[in-house]
């Protein structure tokens, strides 16, 4: 399976453990630099690859001029996890309140996912509480989370696992822990609408 990668980060080719984590799974990798690249969009619905990952970034998604997922993308027939970063990007340009807190949260934490989602493709095969890292000051309150994004997880309140149209969008970074590589190789194979 050939998978496309979207450095989303300031420091471009940072994105080694998930290019590894793909490469674990037989699939064939391609980076491109989503900052650099003039036409992203296009690129991608012009590639013959049909599932992306779009990475976290060190970018303040606030910040005026930072880069964007471009968001014509999620109505094509395409495949979309959105890490970090990313899932930002899609939420607060659907609207979607995002809040800031004091310190950055950098590190491992525990997810339960509720009994109601638990039969979810996402997370067969990976018992609650979720062993995963998370590095993010920006989080969205669940309150926040509206149709037509369904939430799937959170944590202490926070949203951490949603699906909008033929995108998965996570909080986490599921390449750093076993029960997020998981994760991601039920991504790859749960329908393209979820």
């Amino acid at each position: 399976m050939r998978i496309g990668i979207v450095d989303m980060r300031r420091e471009a080719g940072k994105v080694h453990t998930i290019v590894n984590a793909m490469k674990a799974f037989g699939c064939t990798v391609t980076v491109i630099n989503g900052i650099t690249e003039p036409n992203l969009g296009q690129t991608i619905r012009q590639s013959p690859i049909r599932y992306w990952i779009f990475s976290g970034s060190q970018y303040h998604i606030t910040h005026k001029g930072c880069p964007q997922v471009p968001m014509d993308l999620l109505n094509t027939d395409k495949k979309f996890l959105m890490i970090c970063y990313s899932m930002e990007s899609v939420l607060v340009q659907l609207g979607i309140s995002i809040r800031e807190r004091y310190i950055h949260r950098r590190g491992p934490f525990q997810m339960t996912v509720s009994k109601e989602n638990q039969d979810h493709p996402l997370f067969r095969g990976i018992q609650s509480p979720m062993k995963l890292w998370r590095a993010h000051r920006w989080y969205f309150p669940n309150a926040s989370i509206h149709s037509p994004i369904k939430l799937l997880a959170s944590y202490n309140g926070e949203a951490m696992v949603a699906t909008y149209k033929n995108t998965v969008l996570v909080q986490h970074h599921p390449e750093h822990t076993a029960d997020g590589r998981l994760f991601l190789q039920n991504w790859l194979e749960v329908p393209l609408r979820i």
